[in-house]
Order: structure tokens, then sequence, then C-alpha cells
């Protein structure tokens, strides 16, 4: 490459070459490539496999953020999900599209100004036809001011929850009067009793029958949490019903350990029935928490632009993509449908990533059948419909 000077400012300059990035030292297919992985993969591994320095990696996937973030224009969906994951010491907002399981937004916190700027984007509301929260307040308060009339559902699995936390209050609070040894048993077959009824094997029976004779007040809780349970498999008026008698069936003994799920069917209450109306779950959000930690961990902690941008702009390909037998998930969890490239070393939706008959590169080494993505298969000159190149098993209908 040349270097030129300009007869009028005395300034150099580099020739200029097509399909060099500007700035970088690198092709732009390269910077695609490194932009793309640097929303699947985490930065020093994607370093390492282009040989790069990790600060190149970072650069580029800022850049990539920016330019993803300018052009994205988030919209409400039907039905609404909003929960809070702590990540780094602090409390995240996540909003979901539950109806179609796509993640919309992560806010820096949870706090009521916060959420109120987000929503204050959006002129018109009317599409929102449910909303599910947890028992956060200010999600109560900013749903009632900001989408009047629409219903909102308390998730299912932080009500119940309660239930299964004030039966362990009880059995902890038991265990501590009893000896060493006996209190070692009944850790090891908690288990037992926070299983549903249905689940319980014969020995798991068995062990909670013993369980249960011995100690009348962890019989009377374990009987409320199953009939707490029982609650949301009954029609809506059957429910209510159950739902308001549940409280005068409380021991006296054991309403203490039990006040924090009571205080929350007075409170919550019109929001924890409005389930059997409108069954909703925040089930998706609950598991897009998951991947935010995880994403987070496999990164050593990014910071919360890069986090946010990992959780909205990452390639998801097709979804619901179904579980192959004998399929080994890659590390971090939430990468389990992606590949890795044997030739590149990167990662990819998994249809996209086909075996190859791989040419020799260097003297004595013959050509072997690995995976490679469509990349690296045509930077070898195999073409597309290759009689070695098969789709990964399962994925032939796709």
């Amino acid at each position: 490459m040349q270097r030129l000077k300009c007869r009028d400012c005395a300034k150099t300059f580099k020739q200029p070459l097509g399909g060099v990035v500007d700035g970088w030292r690198m092709t732009e297919r390269c910077a695609h490539y490194i932009k793309h992985q640097a929303m699947l993969d985490t930065f020093i591994r994607v370093a390492d496999h282009v040989g790069c320095d990790e600060k190149t990696v970072r650069s580029l996937a800022a850049e990539h953020i920016a330019w993803a973030d300018n052009g994205y224009l988030p919209q409400l969906p039907e039905w609404l999900g909003i929960d809070e994951t702590q990540i780094q010491g602090k409390m995240r907002c996540v909003i979901t599209d539950i109806g179609r399981r796509r993640p919309i937004e992560m806010l820096e916190g949870r706090d009521k100004a916060t959420i109120t700027n987000w929503l204050n984007r959006f002129q018109d509301r009317s599409m929102v036809k449910g909303i599910a929260i947890d028992m956060w307040r200010p999600y109560r308060d900013l749903a009632d001011e900001y989408f009047p009339g629409v219903p909102v559902v308390i998730d299912k699995f932080h009500v119940v929850r309660m239930a299964n936390y004030c039966m362990e209050r009880v059995r902890i609070r038991l265990g501590k009067q009893k000896s060493k040894g006996l209190r070692r048993h009944g850790v090891r077959s908690r288990h037992v009793l926070n299983k549903r009824e249905a689940s319980l094997s014969e020995q798991d029976r068995l062990t909670r029958d013993i369980w249960l004779e011995n100690e009348p007040e962890m019989k009377a809780a374990y009987e409320l949490k199953e009939a707490f349970y029982a609650i949301y498999t009954l029609p809506k008026a059957e429910a209510v019903a159950a739902y308001d008698a549940f409280a005068a069936s409380v021991p006296a003994p054991i309403k203490p350990d039990f006040k924090v799920l009571l205080t929350a069917m007075r409170n919550w209450r019109t929001e924890i029935l409005a389930y059997f109306d409108h069954p909703i779950s925040n089930g998706y959000t609950e598991a897009l928490n998951g991947v935010a930690k995880a994403v987070n961990r496999a990164g050593r902690g990014y910071t919360f632009p890069v986090l946010r941008a990992r959780l909205l702009f990452r390639p998801t390909g097709i979804q619901n993509v179904p579980k192959i037998r004998g399929f080994r998930p890659l590390f971090p969890p939430h990468l389990s449908i992606y590949e890795t490239c044997e030739s590149c070393l990167g990662l990819f939706f998994m249809p996209l990533v086909r075996k190859a008959a791989l040419p020799a590169v260097s003297r004595g080494q013959r050509s072997l059948l690995r995976s490679a993505c469509d990349n690296c298969r045509r930077r070898f000159g195999l073409p597309m419909d290759d009689a070695h190149s098969v789709l990964v098993p399962g994925y032939a209908n796709l």
C-alpha cells in the first residue's frame, strides 16, 4: 500500500483500497464478521479466533451497537410483560412481548421515573390488551396511569412460590427444635415437600407420609400449599370461592408463617384473580432474565449498553428451534441453538453450519469432513449444493 503526499497542504495519506474499512486494518468482511460474532460470543474469544486485540472487538461491537440502537424502533405489544433482574448489584427492568416471546427493552433501573420516561415515547398505547407483572407496586401504579382499563395480571409463578416459601418457614422453624440428626434428615427430604402430589414417586410418598405423620403443623402447612396450588386448576367461580376461603383455613399456630402470603392475597386480590380471565404468564420474561445473567457471567461483567444490545440485537435465527438428540449445548446456555464452525471457530445459527469436505491447507494434510459455515464454504470455493454437504440432523425441513 502506497503513501501519498498532497502538493497543496503537504499532508500524507494512504492509498485508498476497496473493501477495506477506513481506520481499521481489516477488510469489510472481517469487520462484519467481528460485529456479528460480538453479539453471540465473548469479546476475548472473538479476538482469539480472528487474531486481533480485544479492544478492537470491543470498539467494533460499540460501533455496531450504536448503529443498531439508532435504527431500533420498539413497539408496544398486545400482551406486555414487565419484570426485573438483579445484575451487577442493580435491578434492571426487562420488558417483553409475552405473546410473541420477544424482548422489547431493557432499562437501566426499575424505578418509576425510568419506566415513565420509556412509556412516554409511545403516543398510542391502545393496542395493549393485558399486562403481566410481579408484586411490585410501581408497576401497578404505572399500569393504571398509562393503560387505564387494561387488565393487570400477577404472574402465577410469583404467587405459588410464596406458598412454598411459607411452608418452608414452617419446616425451618420446626427443624430448629429438633436434634442435629433429625434436622439434617429434614433438609435432605425437603424436596419431597416442595413437589406436587402428581410428581411424587412411591418412595417419595412414603417419605412424605412418615414426615407428616410425626409433624401435625408440617402436615397442615403442606396441605395448605397443595390447596393453594389447586386453586389455579379450578374454574373461575370455584377458584374465587376457594381463594376467599383460604385465609380462614389457615390454623392459628402457623398463621404467622403464612402472613406473607395472606397479606399478598389481600392486597393483590384483583390482580391475582385476573389470571382466570386472562391466563397470561411472565414465564418468557423470567427466562430472558436468566439469559441476561448468563450473558453477563460469560463476559465477566459487561457494561449496561453491551448487555442490553446482546439481549435485544443478538441474531436469533428461526424461533422455537427443536432439541436435537445427542447435541451437546455450547457454553453459556443461551447459545444452545448455535454451533461452532470448525474452520473459523465462529458461532452461527445451527441450520447454517453444514458438514463439508474442507480441502487441505498444508502439505501432507488430507481433506476432512468438518462443520463449516456458509462463509467458510464460499472461502474454500465449495459449491453450496456440494454432494458432501448435509444439513445438521433434525433441520432438513428448514
